[in-house]
Protein backbone atom coordinates (compact mmCIF):
# COMPACT_ATOMS: atom_id res chain seq x y z
CA UNK A 1 0.00 0.00 0.00
CA UNK A 2 2.84 2.55 0.78
CA UNK A 3 5.84 0.91 -0.60
CA UNK A 4 8.04 3.00 -3.56
CA UNK A 5 8.96 -0.63 -4.61
CA UNK A 6 6.70 -3.27 -4.81
CA UNK A 7 9.12 -6.10 -6.59
CA UNK A 8 11.06 -5.60 -3.50
CA UNK A 9 9.45 -5.28 -0.96
CA UNK A 10 7.77 -8.51 -1.54
CA UNK A 11 10.95 -10.38 -1.57
CA UNK A 12 11.76 -9.12 1.57
CA UNK A 13 8.08 -10.20 2.82
CA UNK A 14 9.63 -13.95 0.86
CA UNK A 15 12.68 -13.80 3.29
CA UNK A 16 10.63 -13.17 6.06
CA UNK A 17 8.30 -16.07 5.58
CA UNK A 18 11.73 -17.93 4.95
CA UNK A 19 12.91 -17.38 8.79
CA UNK A 20 9.48 -17.80 9.67
CA UNK A 21 9.13 -21.30 8.34
CA UNK A 22 12.57 -21.97 9.96
CA UNK A 23 11.71 -20.75 13.38
CA UNK A 24 8.53 -22.09 13.43
CA UNK A 25 9.91 -25.63 12.72
CA UNK A 26 12.23 -25.01 15.02
CA UNK A 27 9.90 -24.59 18.01
CA UNK A 28 7.16 -27.07 17.18
CA UNK A 29 10.09 -29.61 17.76
CA UNK A 30 12.65 -28.28 20.33
CA UNK A 31 12.57 -28.88 23.87
CA UNK A 32 14.30 -28.13 26.63
CA UNK A 33 15.74 -31.57 26.74
CA UNK A 34 16.79 -31.77 22.78
CA UNK A 35 18.79 -28.13 22.62
CA UNK A 36 21.78 -29.90 23.04
CA UNK A 37 20.87 -32.43 20.52
CA UNK A 38 20.29 -29.09 17.97
CA UNK A 39 23.56 -26.88 19.83
CA UNK A 40 26.00 -30.26 18.54
CA UNK A 41 24.13 -30.47 14.88
CA UNK A 42 24.15 -26.83 14.54
CA UNK A 43 28.11 -26.77 15.48
CA UNK A 44 28.83 -29.80 12.99
CA UNK A 45 27.05 -28.38 10.19
CA UNK A 46 29.25 -24.92 11.13
CA UNK A 47 32.45 -26.87 11.28
CA UNK A 48 31.92 -28.60 8.33
CA UNK A 49 30.96 -25.34 6.00
CA UNK A 50 33.70 -23.75 7.99
CA UNK A 51 35.83 -26.90 7.26
CA UNK A 52 35.87 -26.68 3.31
CA UNK A 53 35.67 -22.78 3.57
CA UNK A 54 39.18 -22.46 4.63
CA UNK A 55 40.18 -25.28 2.54
CA UNK A 56 39.77 -23.35 -0.75
CA UNK A 57 41.90 -20.89 0.71
CA UNK A 58 45.13 -23.19 2.01
CA UNK A 59 44.05 -25.37 -0.96
CA UNK A 60 43.67 -22.89 -3.32
CA UNK A 61 44.77 -25.31 -7.01
CA UNK A 62 42.86 -27.90 -5.11
CA UNK A 63 39.32 -26.21 -4.33
CA UNK A 64 37.45 -23.34 -5.49
CA UNK A 65 39.22 -20.34 -7.59
CA UNK A 66 42.25 -18.46 -7.12
CA UNK A 67 41.96 -14.41 -7.72
CA UNK A 68 44.44 -12.79 -5.66
CA UNK A 69 43.57 -8.95 -6.14
CA UNK A 70 39.43 -8.91 -5.12
CA UNK A 71 38.27 -11.69 -3.61
CA UNK A 72 41.20 -12.90 -1.76
CA UNK A 73 39.16 -13.07 1.50
CA UNK A 74 37.71 -15.68 2.63
CA UNK A 75 34.45 -16.18 1.42
CA UNK A 76 33.24 -19.25 0.00
CA UNK A 77 30.70 -20.72 0.06
CA UNK A 78 28.84 -18.41 1.54
CA UNK A 79 30.09 -15.79 -1.14
CA UNK A 80 30.74 -12.93 1.67
CA UNK A 81 33.31 -12.62 3.15
CA UNK A 82 32.33 -10.18 6.02
CA UNK A 83 28.70 -12.96 6.38
CA UNK A 84 31.18 -15.96 6.55
CA UNK A 85 33.32 -14.21 9.41
CA UNK A 86 30.13 -13.89 11.69
CA UNK A 87 29.06 -17.62 10.53
CA UNK A 88 32.43 -18.80 11.75
CA UNK A 89 32.59 -16.88 14.82
CA UNK A 90 29.19 -18.00 15.55
CA UNK A 91 30.13 -21.17 15.74
CA UNK A 92 33.35 -20.84 17.91
CA UNK A 93 31.20 -19.84 20.37
CA UNK A 94 29.06 -22.72 19.97
CA UNK A 95 32.00 -24.86 20.40
CA UNK A 96 33.33 -23.04 23.54
CA UNK A 97 30.17 -23.76 25.10
CA UNK A 98 30.53 -27.50 24.30
CA UNK A 99 34.02 -27.46 25.06
CA UNK A 100 33.31 -26.30 28.39
CA UNK A 101 29.56 -27.90 29.29
CA UNK A 102 28.97 -31.14 27.60
CA UNK A 103 28.67 -33.98 29.44
CA UNK A 104 30.02 -36.48 26.43
CA UNK A 105 33.55 -36.54 26.39
CA UNK A 106 34.37 -37.14 22.77
CA UNK A 107 31.56 -34.12 22.11
CA UNK A 108 34.12 -31.91 24.23
CA UNK A 109 36.93 -33.13 22.24
CA UNK A 110 35.37 -32.51 18.89
CA UNK A 111 34.04 -29.23 19.65
CA UNK A 112 38.09 -28.20 20.72
CA UNK A 113 39.21 -28.81 17.42
CA UNK A 114 36.39 -27.43 15.61
CA UNK A 115 37.19 -24.03 17.99
CA UNK A 116 40.84 -24.12 15.93
CA UNK A 117 39.68 -24.18 12.59
CA UNK A 118 36.82 -21.85 13.17
CA UNK A 119 39.23 -19.55 14.43
CA UNK A 120 41.51 -19.76 11.58
CA UNK A 121 38.58 -18.95 9.62
CA UNK A 122 37.49 -16.05 11.09
CA UNK A 123 40.70 -15.14 10.95
CA UNK A 124 41.07 -15.54 7.31
CA UNK A 125 38.05 -13.20 6.45
CA UNK A 126 40.01 -10.47 7.49
CA UNK A 127 36.54 -9.41 8.76
CA UNK A 128 37.12 -6.65 11.33
CA UNK A 129 33.63 -6.82 12.47
CA UNK A 130 33.51 -10.54 12.66
CA UNK A 131 36.43 -10.15 15.20
CA UNK A 132 35.09 -7.47 17.50
CA UNK A 133 31.84 -9.14 17.47
CA UNK A 134 33.39 -12.58 18.79
CA UNK A 135 35.07 -10.68 21.68
CA UNK A 136 31.48 -8.79 22.43
CA UNK A 137 29.72 -12.47 22.39
CA UNK A 138 32.53 -13.85 24.49
CA UNK A 139 32.51 -11.13 26.96
CA UNK A 140 28.48 -11.31 27.39
CA UNK A 141 28.77 -15.31 27.60
CA UNK A 142 31.46 -14.73 30.49
CA UNK A 143 28.97 -11.74 32.00
CA UNK A 144 25.73 -14.38 32.00
CA UNK A 145 27.39 -17.81 33.07
CA UNK A 146 27.15 -18.10 36.57
CA UNK A 147 30.14 -20.50 35.92
CA UNK A 148 32.15 -18.06 34.43
CA UNK A 149 35.51 -19.28 35.71
CA UNK A 150 35.20 -22.82 34.66
CA UNK A 151 34.15 -21.29 31.19
CA UNK A 152 37.25 -18.95 31.12
CA UNK A 153 39.55 -22.46 31.74
CA UNK A 154 37.75 -24.04 28.84
CA UNK A 155 38.57 -20.68 26.83
CA UNK A 156 42.16 -20.84 28.12
CA UNK A 157 42.69 -24.50 27.30
CA UNK A 158 41.44 -24.64 23.41
CA UNK A 159 42.49 -20.77 22.88
CA UNK A 160 46.10 -21.12 23.30
CA UNK A 161 46.48 -24.06 20.31
CA UNK A 162 43.74 -22.03 18.38
CA UNK A 163 45.76 -18.18 18.72
CA UNK A 164 49.11 -20.32 17.64
CA UNK A 165 47.25 -22.00 14.46
CA UNK A 166 46.02 -18.11 13.86
CA UNK A 167 49.46 -16.94 14.33
CA UNK A 168 51.06 -19.35 12.00
CA UNK A 169 48.70 -18.61 9.58
CA UNK A 170 48.78 -14.36 9.81
CA UNK A 171 52.79 -15.05 9.40
CA UNK A 172 52.05 -16.69 6.04
CA UNK A 173 53.07 -13.75 3.33
CA UNK A 174 51.42 -15.90 0.83
CA UNK A 175 47.77 -16.54 2.09
CA UNK A 176 47.53 -12.60 3.68
CA UNK A 177 48.33 -10.85 0.46
CA UNK A 178 46.81 -9.51 -2.10
CA UNK A 179 49.41 -9.79 -4.74
CA UNK A 180 50.57 -13.48 -4.14
CA UNK A 181 51.37 -15.73 -6.56
CA UNK A 182 49.40 -19.03 -7.13
CA UNK A 183 52.55 -21.19 -6.24
CA UNK A 184 53.56 -19.41 -3.67
CA UNK A 185 49.95 -19.53 -2.15
CA UNK A 186 49.50 -23.53 -2.73
CA UNK A 187 53.30 -24.06 -0.95
CA UNK A 188 52.24 -21.90 2.38
CA UNK A 189 48.74 -23.14 2.27
CA UNK A 190 49.76 -26.65 2.78
CA UNK A 191 51.62 -26.16 5.30
CA UNK A 192 49.33 -24.17 7.18
CA UNK A 193 46.76 -26.90 6.64
CA UNK A 194 49.25 -29.14 8.17
CA UNK A 195 49.95 -26.72 11.14
CA UNK A 196 46.04 -26.09 11.48
CA UNK A 197 45.21 -29.82 11.69
CA UNK A 198 48.06 -30.52 14.39
CA UNK A 199 46.86 -27.44 16.69
CA UNK A 200 43.37 -28.54 16.40
CA UNK A 201 44.32 -31.93 17.12
CA UNK A 202 46.08 -30.48 20.33
CA UNK A 203 43.16 -28.35 21.35
CA UNK A 204 41.17 -31.76 21.17
CA UNK A 205 43.56 -33.45 23.82
CA UNK A 206 43.54 -30.56 26.18
CA UNK A 207 39.94 -30.39 26.55
CA UNK A 208 40.53 -34.32 27.45
CA UNK A 209 42.96 -33.38 30.21
CA UNK A 210 40.72 -30.68 31.48
CA UNK A 211 37.88 -32.94 31.42
CA UNK A 212 39.82 -35.52 33.19
CA UNK A 213 41.18 -32.78 35.77
CA UNK A 214 37.43 -31.51 36.71
CA UNK A 215 36.26 -34.76 37.25
CA UNK A 216 39.21 -35.56 40.00
CA UNK A 217 39.62 -32.16 41.21
CA UNK A 218 37.50 -29.30 42.53
CA UNK A 219 39.42 -26.74 43.19
CA UNK A 220 39.07 -25.15 46.44
CA UNK A 221 37.80 -21.09 47.20
CA UNK A 222 41.22 -19.90 47.55
CA UNK A 223 42.28 -21.40 44.19
CA UNK A 224 39.44 -20.14 42.10
CA UNK A 225 40.01 -16.24 43.98
CA UNK A 226 43.21 -16.11 42.78
CA UNK A 227 42.24 -16.99 39.17
CA UNK A 228 39.80 -14.70 39.54
CA UNK A 229 42.49 -12.61 40.50
CA UNK A 230 44.95 -13.74 37.65
CA UNK A 231 42.51 -13.00 35.08
CA UNK A 232 41.17 -9.62 36.42
CA UNK A 233 44.85 -8.56 36.54
CA UNK A 234 45.32 -9.77 32.91
CA UNK A 235 42.14 -8.38 31.45
CA UNK A 236 43.31 -4.82 33.19
CA UNK A 237 46.96 -4.97 31.81
CA UNK A 238 46.25 -5.63 28.05
CA UNK A 239 43.32 -2.83 28.27
CA UNK A 240 46.02 -0.69 29.51
CA UNK A 241 48.53 -1.51 27.02
CA UNK A 242 46.03 -1.61 24.50
CA UNK A 243 44.91 2.14 25.48
CA UNK A 244 49.12 3.47 25.96
CA UNK A 245 49.67 2.16 22.36
CA UNK A 246 46.92 3.95 20.97
CA UNK A 247 47.81 7.12 22.45
CA UNK A 248 45.01 7.21 25.43
CA UNK A 249 40.90 6.69 25.26
CA UNK A 250 40.70 10.50 23.59
CA UNK A 251 43.28 9.79 20.80
CA UNK A 252 41.37 6.24 20.84
CA UNK A 253 37.81 8.35 19.59
CA UNK A 254 39.36 10.46 17.65
CA UNK A 255 41.28 7.74 15.60
CA UNK A 256 37.91 5.35 14.65
CA UNK A 257 35.89 8.18 14.07
CA UNK A 258 38.37 9.86 11.49
CA UNK A 259 39.17 6.10 10.14
CA UNK A 260 35.98 5.12 10.22
CA UNK A 261 34.54 8.37 7.79
CA UNK A 262 37.36 8.68 5.77
CA UNK A 263 38.05 6.78 2.20
CA UNK A 264 38.92 3.35 2.64
CA UNK A 265 42.19 2.58 1.31
CA UNK A 266 43.79 0.14 -0.61
CA UNK A 267 45.62 -2.31 1.41
CA UNK A 268 47.85 -5.28 0.20
CA UNK A 269 48.57 -6.44 3.15
CA UNK A 270 45.03 -7.76 4.63
CA UNK A 271 46.70 -8.12 7.99
CA UNK A 272 46.95 -4.55 8.81
CA UNK A 273 42.94 -4.40 7.42
CA UNK A 274 42.10 -5.87 10.98
CA UNK A 275 44.26 -3.31 12.67
CA UNK A 276 42.51 -0.29 11.35
CA UNK A 277 38.76 1.46 12.02
CA UNK A 278 37.35 2.29 8.40
CA UNK A 279 34.30 1.82 8.05
CA UNK A 280 34.63 0.78 4.24
CA UNK A 281 31.82 3.55 3.41
CA UNK A 282 29.45 2.96 6.13
CA UNK A 283 29.38 6.26 7.42
CA UNK A 284 27.95 7.81 4.02
CA UNK A 285 25.01 4.43 3.61
CA UNK A 286 24.08 5.43 7.49
CA UNK A 287 23.55 8.88 6.73
CA UNK A 288 21.68 8.13 3.48
CA UNK A 289 19.40 5.60 5.07
CA UNK A 290 18.78 8.30 8.14
CA UNK A 291 17.62 10.75 5.13
CA UNK A 292 15.38 7.65 3.50
CA UNK A 293 14.08 7.80 7.17
CA UNK A 294 13.42 11.40 7.57
CA UNK A 295 12.06 11.49 3.97
CA UNK A 296 9.28 9.26 5.32
CA UNK A 297 9.22 9.35 9.19
CA UNK A 298 5.94 7.14 9.36
CA UNK A 299 5.87 4.05 7.52
CA UNK A 300 8.73 4.58 6.06
CA UNK A 301 9.37 3.84 2.77
CA UNK A 302 8.91 0.01 2.28
CA UNK A 303 10.67 -2.75 2.59
CA UNK A 304 13.70 -3.37 0.35
CA UNK A 305 13.43 0.07 -1.34
CA UNK A 306 16.87 1.34 0.38
CA UNK A 307 18.70 0.50 -3.00
CA UNK A 308 16.27 2.79 -4.89
CA UNK A 309 17.03 5.23 -2.51
CA UNK A 310 20.82 5.23 -2.51
CA UNK A 311 20.77 4.88 -6.02
CA UNK A 312 19.08 8.20 -6.41
CA UNK A 313 21.13 9.99 -3.79
CA UNK A 314 24.26 8.63 -3.51
CA UNK A 315 27.04 11.14 -2.78
CA UNK A 316 29.36 8.86 -4.77
CA UNK A 317 29.71 6.01 -7.14
CA UNK A 318 28.90 3.13 -5.34
CA UNK A 319 27.23 -0.15 -6.17
CA UNK A 320 25.03 -1.13 -3.39
CA UNK A 321 22.08 -2.82 -2.60
CA UNK A 322 21.21 -2.84 1.58
CA UNK A 323 22.37 0.07 4.04
CA UNK A 324 24.78 -2.34 5.83
CA UNK A 325 23.27 -2.18 8.76
CA UNK A 326 20.12 -4.02 9.63
CA UNK A 327 18.44 -1.28 12.32
CA UNK A 328 19.36 1.60 10.23
CA UNK A 329 17.87 0.05 7.13
CA UNK A 330 14.74 -1.13 9.02
CA UNK A 331 14.06 2.39 10.51
CA UNK A 332 14.56 3.94 7.22
CA UNK A 333 12.52 1.33 5.43
CA UNK A 334 10.03 0.72 7.78
CA UNK A 335 9.62 3.42 10.37
CA UNK A 336 9.58 3.34 14.22
CA UNK A 337 7.62 0.84 14.16
CA UNK A 338 8.64 -1.25 11.71
CA UNK A 339 12.10 -1.56 14.07
CA UNK A 340 10.00 -1.62 17.04
CA UNK A 341 8.48 -4.95 15.92
CA UNK A 342 12.28 -5.97 15.02
CA UNK A 343 13.67 -5.15 18.05
CA UNK A 344 11.16 -6.90 20.23
CA UNK A 345 11.66 -9.70 18.36
CA UNK A 346 15.34 -9.86 18.34
CA UNK A 347 15.24 -9.09 21.85
CA UNK A 348 13.08 -12.01 23.40
CA UNK A 349 15.56 -14.86 22.95
CA UNK A 350 18.06 -12.67 25.16
CA UNK A 351 15.81 -11.87 28.01
CA UNK A 352 15.35 -15.49 27.51
CA UNK A 353 18.43 -16.48 28.32
CA UNK A 354 18.67 -14.44 31.89
CA UNK A 355 15.71 -16.78 32.80
CA UNK A 356 18.06 -19.70 31.94
CA UNK A 357 21.57 -18.29 32.51
CA UNK A 358 22.01 -21.46 35.17
CA UNK A 359 21.56 -24.52 32.27
CA UNK A 360 25.18 -25.22 31.43
CA UNK A 361 24.08 -24.95 27.33
CA UNK A 362 23.13 -21.53 27.90
CA UNK A 363 26.32 -19.59 27.51
CA UNK A 364 27.41 -21.28 24.38
CA UNK A 365 24.00 -20.48 22.55
CA UNK A 366 23.62 -16.93 24.13
CA UNK A 367 27.13 -15.99 23.26
CA UNK A 368 26.50 -16.90 19.44
CA UNK A 369 23.36 -15.10 19.22
CA UNK A 370 24.95 -11.81 20.51
CA UNK A 371 27.73 -12.43 18.18
CA UNK A 372 24.83 -11.77 15.01
CA UNK A 373 22.89 -9.47 16.69
CA UNK A 374 25.76 -7.53 17.19
CA UNK A 375 27.30 -7.76 13.83
CA UNK A 376 24.22 -7.39 12.11
CA UNK A 377 24.29 -3.73 13.15
CA UNK A 378 26.96 -3.34 10.81
CA UNK A 379 26.60 -5.04 7.64
CA UNK A 380 23.80 -7.32 5.55
CA UNK A 381 23.64 -10.31 7.80
CA UNK A 382 19.95 -10.28 7.59
CA UNK A 383 19.90 -11.33 3.64
CA UNK A 384 22.15 -13.84 4.02
CA UNK A 385 20.05 -17.12 4.58
CA UNK A 386 22.82 -19.32 5.76
CA UNK A 387 24.01 -16.97 8.45
CA UNK A 388 20.60 -15.86 10.14
CA UNK A 389 19.12 -19.13 9.77
CA UNK A 390 22.25 -20.54 12.41
CA UNK A 391 21.25 -17.33 14.83
CA UNK A 392 17.57 -18.29 15.18
CA UNK A 393 18.66 -21.88 16.00
CA UNK A 394 20.33 -20.50 18.52
CA UNK A 395 17.70 -17.92 19.50
CA UNK A 396 14.74 -21.07 19.79
CA UNK A 397 17.06 -22.20 21.73
CA UNK A 398 17.62 -19.84 24.61
CA UNK A 399 14.01 -19.93 24.41
CA UNK A 400 13.90 -23.61 24.89
CA UNK A 401 15.99 -23.64 27.66
CA UNK A 402 13.92 -20.95 30.53
CA UNK A 403 12.70 -22.88 32.58
CA UNK A 404 8.60 -22.36 32.74
CA UNK A 405 6.15 -23.32 35.86
CA UNK A 406 3.27 -24.25 33.51
CA UNK A 407 4.85 -26.86 31.44
CA UNK A 408 4.81 -27.26 27.53
CA UNK A 409 1.64 -24.99 26.00
CA UNK A 410 -1.50 -27.31 25.63
CA UNK A 411 -3.55 -26.36 22.41
CA UNK A 412 -6.88 -26.98 21.80
CA UNK A 413 -8.29 -28.29 18.74
CA UNK A 414 -9.56 -25.26 17.57
CA UNK A 415 -6.10 -23.55 17.70
CA UNK A 416 -4.62 -26.72 16.42
CA UNK A 417 -6.56 -25.69 13.50
CA UNK A 418 -6.35 -22.35 13.14
CA UNK A 419 -3.01 -22.71 13.08
CA UNK A 420 -2.86 -25.44 10.44
CA UNK A 421 -4.89 -22.86 7.99
CA UNK A 422 -2.46 -20.30 8.60
CA UNK A 423 0.97 -22.83 7.77
CA UNK A 424 -0.91 -23.70 4.98
CA UNK A 425 -2.03 -20.02 3.46
CA UNK A 426 1.50 -18.81 4.16
CA UNK A 427 2.95 -21.94 2.29
CA UNK A 428 0.90 -21.15 -0.44
CA UNK A 429 1.81 -17.69 -0.73
CA UNK A 430 5.30 -18.86 -0.42
CA UNK A 431 4.70 -21.32 -3.22
CA UNK A 432 3.54 -18.40 -5.39
CA UNK A 433 6.25 -16.58 -5.10
CA UNK A 434 8.81 -19.70 -5.48
CA UNK A 435 7.10 -20.22 -9.00
CA UNK A 436 7.39 -16.75 -10.20
CA UNK A 437 11.20 -16.58 -8.71
CA UNK A 438 11.96 -19.48 -10.61
CA UNK A 439 10.31 -18.36 -13.69
CA UNK A 440 12.35 -14.98 -13.83
CA UNK A 441 15.64 -16.58 -13.08
CA UNK A 442 15.26 -18.98 -15.52
CA UNK A 443 14.13 -15.76 -18.34
CA UNK A 444 17.27 -14.34 -17.27
CA UNK A 445 19.68 -17.59 -17.21
CA UNK A 446 18.11 -18.00 -21.07
CA UNK A 447 18.82 -14.37 -22.17
CA UNK A 448 22.25 -13.86 -20.49
CA UNK A 449 23.61 -17.27 -21.31
CA UNK A 450 26.48 -17.30 -24.13
CA UNK A 451 24.13 -18.76 -26.28
CA UNK A 452 20.73 -16.58 -25.58
CA UNK A 453 17.80 -18.77 -26.23
CA UNK A 454 15.35 -15.21 -26.33
CA UNK A 455 11.90 -17.32 -27.21
CA UNK A 456 12.11 -19.42 -24.26
CA UNK A 457 13.00 -16.58 -22.27
CA UNK A 458 10.13 -15.17 -23.60
CA UNK A 459 8.36 -18.14 -22.48
CA UNK A 460 9.66 -17.85 -18.94
CA UNK A 461 8.97 -14.05 -18.51
CA UNK A 462 5.11 -14.85 -19.71
CA UNK A 463 4.60 -17.86 -17.37
CA UNK A 464 6.28 -15.50 -14.47
CA UNK A 465 3.62 -12.57 -15.38
CA UNK A 466 1.01 -15.51 -14.82
CA UNK A 467 2.69 -16.29 -11.30
CA UNK A 468 3.58 -12.72 -9.85
CA UNK A 469 1.27 -10.36 -11.11
CA UNK A 470 2.07 -7.61 -8.74
CA UNK A 471 5.27 -7.42 -9.84
CA UNK A 472 6.75 -5.59 -12.93
CA UNK A 473 10.07 -7.92 -12.98
CA UNK A 474 8.13 -10.07 -15.58
CA UNK A 475 7.56 -7.73 -17.76
CA UNK A 476 11.05 -5.94 -17.55
CA UNK A 477 12.42 -9.55 -18.77
CA UNK A 478 9.76 -9.56 -21.48
CA UNK A 479 10.67 -6.65 -22.81
CA UNK A 480 14.33 -7.58 -22.88
CA UNK A 481 13.87 -10.72 -24.55
CA UNK A 482 11.65 -8.81 -27.03
CA UNK A 483 14.66 -6.32 -27.46
CA UNK A 484 17.34 -9.29 -27.94
CA UNK A 485 15.43 -11.20 -30.87
CA UNK A 486 14.09 -7.39 -32.45
CA UNK A 487 11.10 -6.52 -31.67
CA UNK A 488 11.18 -3.33 -31.11
CA UNK A 489 7.59 -2.37 -30.26
CA UNK A 490 6.52 -4.91 -28.56
CA UNK A 491 9.54 -4.58 -26.18
CA UNK A 492 8.52 -0.48 -25.64
CA UNK A 493 4.93 -1.67 -25.13
CA UNK A 494 6.36 -4.32 -22.51
CA UNK A 495 8.69 -1.47 -20.62
CA UNK A 496 5.60 0.83 -20.55
CA UNK A 497 3.39 -1.67 -18.93
CA UNK A 498 6.35 -2.64 -16.09
CA UNK A 499 6.48 1.82 -15.61
CA UNK A 500 2.44 1.56 -15.12
CA UNK A 501 3.45 -1.18 -12.30
CA UNK A 502 6.39 0.81 -11.01
CA UNK A 503 6.66 4.13 -11.82
CA UNK A 504 9.43 5.38 -9.86
CA UNK A 505 11.73 2.29 -10.88
CA UNK A 506 14.74 4.21 -12.95
CA UNK A 507 15.64 1.29 -14.48
CA UNK A 508 12.68 1.13 -16.36
CA UNK A 509 12.84 4.07 -17.60
CA UNK A 510 16.18 3.79 -18.81
CA UNK A 511 15.44 0.51 -20.43
CA UNK A 512 12.75 2.26 -22.46
CA UNK A 513 14.88 4.86 -23.30
CA UNK A 514 16.63 2.64 -24.87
Amino acid sequence: LWTDNSVHTVLEGLRILAYLGAASALLLVVRRETVPALLRGLLAAMALVSTYGLATRLFPDRLGTYDPISTYRLSEPLGYWNGFGIFAAMGAVLALGLVARDRNLAVRCLAGAAFAILLTTVYFTFSRGAVISLAIALVAAFVLDPRRLQLAAALIVVGIPSAIAVLIGSSSDALTRQDSPLSAATDQGREVALAVGLLALVAAGAVGVLAYVERRWAPPQIARRGFAVVLAVLALGGLTAFLVRVGGPVDLVERVHNEFTNPPEQRVDLTRHLFTFSGSGRAEFWEQAWNQYTANPGLGSGPGTYEQYWYEHRPFRYVLRDAHGLYIETLAELGPLGLAFLLVALGVPLVAAVGARGHPFTAGAFGAYVAYVVHAGVDWDWELVGVTVPALACAVALLALRPTRSGPLALGPRLRIAGVATALGLAGVAFVGLVGSSALEASIDAAEATSPDYERAEDEARTARSWARWSSEPWQRLGEAQYGRGDVAEARASYRRAIEKEPDDWLLWFRLAE
